[in-house]
């Protein structure tokens, strides 16, 4: 096991996505947090600095996008990269989100491509 390389928080309703990343992101050395949807990942930001948010866009309670324009500001001052996930076909307004410092990958994806692009995003 390699040392801590920082805590990565996933915002999913998935729970089967959720475990398979936290295992994955766990055995790539990182600390993981996890949320069932917007509102409760708020909550628990309010406690809780995470080296990068791994997001769906999708959720019940609060979707992906206004969890990304509600914790944007206070984790990009911080330097904080989010990620969001979707298993949307690309629409015209990732190009905002992605303009707002958001990065979109689409479901589904490699989870090895999703751990290099998380190693490549915070180093």
């Amino acid at each position: 096991m390699s040392a801590n390389k920082g805590t990565i928080f996933i915002i999913d309703d998935d729970l089967g996505l959720q475990s398979i990343l936290s295992l994955a992101l766990r055995n790539a050395g990182y600390d993981v947090v996890l949320a069932r949807d917007g509102l409760e990942g708020l909550r628990m930001l309010e406690n809780l600095s995470p080296s990068l948010v791994l997001s769906d866009i999708m959720m019940p309670n609060m979707d992906g996008v206004e969890t990304f324009q509600r914790i944007k500001e206070r984790l990009q001052d911080d330097g904080i990269p989010i990620i969001l996930m979707t298993a949307l076909s690309r629409k015209p307004w990732f190009a905002d989100l992605e303009a707002e410092g958001a990065v979109i990958i689409q479901k589904p994806f490699e989870i090895s491509h999703l751990v290099d692009l998380i190693e490549r995003t915070l180093s």
